[in-house]
């Protein structure tokens, strides 16, 4: 999603982009917009048009149903930061892809942290709606994945012990970064974007052999 669709609501008319593809994408950035600022309940259809400065129809136009718009909104999010974590993984490998995983998943800059505020708002919708529990974990899932990887080819390469569980790992990692990632969301003046990978750092010594 484009950084400035984020930052600059402005108008909509139908007129405004070439493709229904291009007005849809607005239509989402604006409900990122208010869950991010006003959180999940407060994201009427009504709101978001609002948000937009366009007409409710035009909102209904391509979401009749807020369900769907939160859904596509959601879906957003997890597919931008699985697509952060691999462009910064895609070129390493062993450690210093588990490595550049890790700060790729971060919510060290924008548009990714905004993507971390929607992926962290919907954890209190996900029970009882499996389309969203699909969508949320495509992140965590995608980023799991790319860890063990990492860990498997540090393991052959003697950087981890040879008995260790690298699933296991990658579980416990994940752990220490949603962990950090919801902390960063929720309270950004304790834990500012600098901070972050130094949060995560004491794990990675004593996962890797000295």
């Amino acid at each position: 999603m484009s950084e400035s669709l984020l930052e600059e609501p402005g108008r909509i008319t139908r007129k405004s982009y070439t493709t229904d593809e291009e007005r849809r994408q607005r239509v989402v950035a604006a409900a990122w917009r208010v869950i991010c600022r006003d959180g999940i309940t407060a994201a009427s259809l009504r709101t978001i048009a609002k948000e937009m400065g366009a007409t409710a129809g035009l909102v209904t136009r391509y979401f009749p149903e807020k369900q769907g718009l939160m859904l596509a909104a959601l879906q957003q999010a997890a597919g931008m930061l699985s697509r952060e974590v691999e462009t910064a993984a895609a070129a390493h490998t062993g450690m210093a892809r588990v490595e550049a995983a890790v700060l790729g998943a971060l919510p060290v800059m924008q548009p990714r942290f905004l993507a971390w505020q929607v992926w962290v708002a919907f954890m209190a919708e996900l029970p009882g709606d499996p389309d969203l529990g699909v969508a949320h974990n495509v992140f965590p899932d995608r980023l799991r994945q790319i860890l063990i990887q990492g860990l498997r080819e540090a393991q052959l390469e003697g950087r981890i012990a040879s008995q260790a569980h690298t699933p296991q790992l990658a579980d416990m990692l994940l752990n220490q970064i949603i962990g950090v990632g919801v902390r960063a969301v929720n309270a950004p003046q304790r834990y500012p974007a600098n901070r972050l990978p130094g949060l995560i750092a004491p794990f990675f010594a004593q996962m890797v052999r000295q």
